[in-house]
């Protein structure tokens, strides 16, 4: 049998298709093979490939879709970042909104007091007098 030192797996191509596209193959080969972490339990080494883009933990049996060849792609963990963002965004937004709405009850507002008049002092006009 051939030695595969330096193209691994992709010796089975022999001389076709060219290096840079046997060195692409071989990566996209070797990061398929190593070990996952789950999103689920966290469990490193449970995620298989179930087919191209399933993903499938042995542990939890938690089943979701990724990249064909990764779990986790590069545009996948961008969009990722990007809907986090946006939600903390307009979870900041709400939160401004309610505390504009709701009065703080730390700040009272001094309530107006009146004074009464006594009826007394006013004379001896009033309704008493009578």
């Amino acid at each position: 049998m051939a030695r595969t030192k330096k193209v691994g797996s992709t010796g089975r191509f022999g001389p076709r298709y060219g290096a840079k596209l046997r060195r692409r193959v071989l990566d996209i080969e070797k990061r398929r093979a190593e070990p996952h972490r789950c999103p689920s339990c966290a469990t490193k080494g449970s995620l298989h490939r179930k087919a191209a883009g399933l993903w499938v933990c042995r542990k939890c049996g938690l089943v979701f879709a990724g990249g064909a060849y990764v779990p986790y792609t590069d545009a996948g963990k961008a969009a990722r970042r990007a809907i986090a963002q946006r939600v903390s965004d307009s979870l900041l937004s709400l939160r401004e909104e309610t505390e504009e709405e709701v009065v703080s009850p730390a700040v009272e507002t001094p309530i107006p007091v009146l004074e009464a008049e006594d009826d007394t002092s006013a004379g001896e006009e009033g309704p008493a007098a009578e």
